[in-house]
C-alpha cells in the first residue's frame, strides 16, 4: 500500500538504497514517488525502464494507446485489494460516486493478466458491477517484464 502513499514509499526506497551503498541496486518500479529522481542519481542504483507497473508489462506504445482509448488498469496486487484501495483510500465508498468518478476519466476496465494465477473471475465481475463497466482481461505474461529486468541488471553490473 505505499503506492498510495508516495512519500513513504520514497523514504522507504531511499533507506534502503541508504544501507546497500556498497552494493548495486535495480528498483523493479516505475516512477512511483517524488524521490525516484534523488535515488536513480546515486550511483550504485539503477530503475527499470516504466513509468508504471502497466508501461512496464505492456511497453510504452501499448501502454499509451491503451491510455488515450480510456482504460483503466487492475493488476492482481490492486485486484485482490480494490475495495480498500477504492472505497477506503480514496473515499469511493457510494457506487454512485465511484461511478461518476471512473466514468468521467475512462471507458472501460483491463485486468493485467500476468499469467501468474488465475484470472479472479469473480472479484472482476464484482468490479465491473461496482463501476457499471465492462472489465476485460488482457494477458500479459511476463515477457517485457524479464527482458526490462535484465536490461536494468546489465545497467546494474556497469556500477561494479
Amino acid at each position: 500500500m505505499l503506492h498510495m502513499r508516495p512519500e513513504r514509499l520514497g523514504e522507504a526506497l531511499l533507506a534502503l538504497a541508504g544501507t546497500e551503498k556498497n552494493r548495486p541496486l535495480l528498483l523493479v518500479y516505475g516512477d512511483c514517488c517524488p524521490q525516484m529522481g534523488a535515488l536513480t542519481q546515486q550511483p550504485q542504483v539503477r530503475k527499470v525502464r516504466g513509468v508504471n507497473c502497466c508501461d512496464i508489462l505492456l511497453g510504452p506504445d501499448v501502454y499509451r494507446r491503451l491510455r488515450r482509448e480510456g482504460v483503466f488498469f487492475f493488476l492482481p496486487e490492486w485486484t485482490a485489494r480494490w475495495e480498500e484501495i477504492f472505497r477506503i483510500e480514496l473515499g469511493l465508498k457510494e457506487p454512485a460516486l465511484a461511478r461518476e468518478f471512473m466514468h468521467e476519466m475512462h471507458q472501460r476496465l483491463l485486468y493485467l493478466d500476468t499469467g501468474l494465477a488465475e484470472p479472479p473471475r469473480e472479484t472482476l465481475a464484482e468490479i465491473g458491477a461496482f463501476f457499471d463497466m465492462p472489465v476485460e482481461i488482457h494477458p500479459v505474461g511476463l515477457k517485457r517484464l524479464r527482458k526490462e529486468i535484465f536490461s536494468g541488471l546489465q545497467n546494474v553490473a556497469q556500477y561494479d
